[in-house]
């Protein structure tokens, strides 16, 4: 078996970036790859916690993606998310390179959410309000800062502790941030949601009528962060149909109460590629728009295939044992 090139994170982060990764889901798209002939995600139950496997294949490339999500593993010093990315060659299936899978999500779920907003009309230099103080927040950040140009960030999180940590760590990265208010959620622009809540982070009364919301903090029905009021209103845009009706629970609970219909929701696809026949989809330029994020293995495809080229490229160009 062909030993697999390790690709460190250093390497997806700064040898690679959020703006190579924001412009491979946006090629990809664009080259007309359709989200749902992708395969699906599966999940598996251990006793402390779950596993998640994500194949997909691009072409040339194939991936595969085993993450697990551990709950309680923050209280024992761990990651709460943990996991391998391995790509392979799609005509011999051999092994190419291999990368950490938890950064990897993190990478593309920041990069896959700044990708849509440039396309649901973000104002040039908005107002930015972040549910969340993990990780992803942090990414999202950043990743939206390749985008636009922030004004203001603000940051709604539970845990003091960690919301201090973020806005230090901001600051190192040149963004000054502050912690949220109800005055700063009221005049935001943007809205991300990167939490593990369960139910609304807010109502519509405490919004902007015409924000940009991306929520990508829940993959279960069962769970939202945004609630019906604001998805009744908005346009609304999805990974994918059959993807959203299984794991996105604002869109689940929403479709249950009858907010909004299974014919309304919009297919990002859509606003990358025109297929023959349809019409070409926009954004409106008012009115809440609303992005909902689950993730998908094609996301992770997109962005690690051209991670392996970029940097073997530029690493050794020369080099057949890359």
């Amino acid at each position: 078996m062909n030993q697999p090139r390790w690709i460190s994170n250093k390497d997806l982060f700064s040898g690679f970036g959020y703006g190579r990764a924001i412009q491979a889901i946006a090629q990809t798209l664009t080259d007309g790859f359709d989200p749902s002939l992708d395969k699906p995600r599966t999940f598996v139950n251990f006793q402390q916690g779950q596993g998640l496997v994500m194949p997909s294949e691009i072409g040339e490339f194939a991936g595969l993606k085993f993450v697990t999500v551990a709950p309680d593993n923050p209280a024992l010093g761990q990651d709460r998310i943990q996991g391998i990315y391995s790509l392979f060659d799609a005509r011999t299936l051999s092994p190419l390179a291999q990368c950490d899978g938890a950064a990897l999500t993190l990478l593309r779920t920041a990069s896959v959410t700044a990708a849509m907003l440039r396309k649901l009309k973000v104002a040039t230099s908005p107002k930015v309000a972040v549910f969340g103080s993990g990780p992803q927040a942090l990414a999202h950040i950043l990743a939206t800062r390749e985008i636009s140009q922030p004004s203001e960030v603000s940051i709604f999180a539970r845990n003091q502790q960690s919301c201090a940590e973020l806005i230090a760590g901001l600051a190192q990265q040149g963004i000054e941030a502050c912690p949220g208010t109800p005055t700063k959620l009221a005049e935001a622009d943007l809205i991300i949601t990167a939490t593990t809540a369960r139910s609304p982070l807010f109502t519509l009364s405490e919004i902007k009528p015409d924000c940009v919301i991306a929520a990508v903090g829940s993959h279960e029905a069962a769970a939202r962060e945004i609630g019906s009021d604001v998805v009744r209103v908005s346009q609304v845009f999805i990974e994918e149909q059959e993807a959203s009706l299984r794991e996105a629970g604002d869109i689940v609970l929403a479709l249950l109460d009858q907010s909004i219909t299974e014919e309304s929701l919009i297919e990002v696809r859509g606003l990358f590629f025109r297929a023959e026949g349809q019409e070409q989809i926009e954004a409106k330029d008012s009115g809440v728009r609303f992005y909902k994020s689950t993730g998908m293995p094609w996301q992770d495809l997109a962005i690690f295939a051209e991670a392996f080229k970029i940097l073997k490229q530029e690493n050794n160009p020369s080099s057949s044992s890359w």
